[in-house]
């Protein structure tokens, strides 16, 4: 079975925020998201060693389903995952402290406290993330964008369900 997805970019943008008219009507669908994601994130989501996904914006509605589109060079929707809690901006060292960096990265770091959190920095940036706990996560055959896909996330729907 093919999956479509339905853009809602034209009443908000890739943060959600308010574009034009109508935005009450179209958030009422709004429960799925696209997720950009790296090859090896997008591997370690799914083996379940990454349980945290980091974001400089989130969505500001629930999400049902957040699906993973695989940046290049896989380049296609592989899988999904259900989004549990959204935490408020984190800097590295509340990030650290509160879900470790085999959480956030899916690998342990060795060394002192300081070397560990010099190395998220240095993965991540030192600017505050959103924190996006991972409930569960699943693998499905690879499915092509016929759209451009977004920098981070963007919200969706779906038109059509997987079988």
């Amino acid at each position: 079975m093919t999956l479509h997805f339905q853009l809602s970019r034209h009443s908000c943008d890739h943060r959600g925020e308010r574009v034009g008219s109508g935005e009450r009507k179209l958030r009422a669908f709004m429960t799925d998201a696209i997720f950009s994601i790296k090859h090896r994130y997008a591997e370690r989501i799914y083996s379940g060693h990454k349980s945290v996904e980091l974001r400089w914006t989130a969505p500001k509605t629930p999400i049902e389903q957040a699906w993973i589109y695989e940046t290049a060079p896989v380049k296609r929707i592989t899988g999904w995952f259900e989004p549990g809690l959204i935490h408020p901006p984190m800097d590295c060292e509340a990030l650290l402290e509160r879900f470790g960096e085999d959480k956030c990265l899916g690998m342990q770091v060795i060394g002192t406290k300081e070397e560990r959190l010099q190395a998220m920095i240095e993965a991540l940036g030192d600017k505050p993330l959103h924190a996006i706990s991972i409930k569960r996560a699943q693998r499905i055959r690879p499915v092509e964008l016929r759209f451009r896909p977004p920098q981070s996330w963007m919200y969706c729907r779906k038109t059509e369900k997987l079988g």
